[in-house]
């Protein structure tokens, strides 16, 4: 779809937009009737509302066909559920946007695909682990404890840090599982670093799996049972080790895999032959 178009439908449907967006009432009740229908006295109290303005409200939304009244308690429409839907997105969007403002602020997203960008509001429940003046690493140390915790790890990372290959070691004496998608100059880093016997024989246990991918990945990202981190490049290029997003919310976890799946389909899986070179 064109930019006019958007434009175009745009003129269409934002007095809707208004009417929806411009009262906190009425989205309010919107939201709260697309949880279960409800009476007067339900919403008042849930919502905090003095009787005159949920009246208003409500005799508003049912103008607009949104709302209507049965047996003494408010329903949603069809019309007025399909707002509801498309209004909690938005605002979750927004909120996944505005709360972890501070990663997405003179960072790359390009290493996030088009379809995952649109559904931002997966991320809605993350939070930020920044470094401090007294504690630099803060973002490392938050995420070593929790990749401590998980059992079945897939991880995307364009950058080499020695302390996780340590990390890794760890995890996998936990019996955890570990699938890692790296980049050529990681990889023989690693490889070159780590001890080859020892990961030869871990990938021959299938507890570790790699794969390499010949691209310029613009993120680093590691997402468990448990959580999702994701890092970003700043705007310059370099990676920005100061901060890291975090979510241990189901649905950031799902976005997470559909991210990861993303980068394994342009991935190519590493066997045993490939260390033997």
């Amino acid at each position: 779809m064109s930019t006019i178009d958007i434009l175009n439908n745009y003129n269409d449907i934002k007095e809707d937009l208004k009417f929806i967006t411009t009262s906190s009432v009425r989205t309010k009740i919107i939201l709260s009737l697309n949880q279960g229908n409800k009476n007067l006295s339900d919403l008042k109290n849930e919502l905090n509302l003095e009787s005159s303005a949920a009246l208003h409200a409500l005799k508003k939304l049912e103008n607009h066909d949104l709302t209507f009244k049965k047996e003494n308690k408010y329903h949603l429409s069809s019309f007025g559920k399909l707002y509801a839907v498309k209004s909690k997105n938005l605002f979750k969007s927004f909120h996944a946007i505005k709360k972890c403002e501070k990663i997405w602020l003179d960072h790359c997203i390009e290493g996030i695909t088009p379809d995952l960008l649109k559904k931002i509001r997966y991320l809605s429940n993350s939070y930020i682990i920044e470094s401090t003046p007294t504690d630099i690493i803060k973002p490392y140390n938050y995420y070593a404890k929790l990749l401590s915790k998980a059992g079945r790890i897939k991880s995307v990372s364009p950058i080499f840090y020695y302390p996780n290959l340590d990390l890794y070691k760890k995890v996998l004496m936990k019996n955890a599982n570990i699938e890692l998608i790296l980049t050529p100059l990681i990889l023989d880093k690693m490889i070159k670093i780590g001890d080859i016997e020892n990961l030869k024989k871990v990938i021959s246990s299938g507890d570790l799996k790699l794969h390499e991918i010949n691209e310029d990945v613009k993120i680093a990202f590691t997402v468990a049972e448990n959580f999702l981190s994701i890092g970003l490049f700043s705007n310059e290029g370099l990676f920005d080790a100061t901060i890291n997003l975090i979510s241990n919310d189901e649905e950031a976890i799902e976005w997470g895999n559909k991210l990861f799946n993303y980068y394994l389909n342009r991935a190519k899986k590493l066997d045993l032959d490939h260390f033997d070179k």
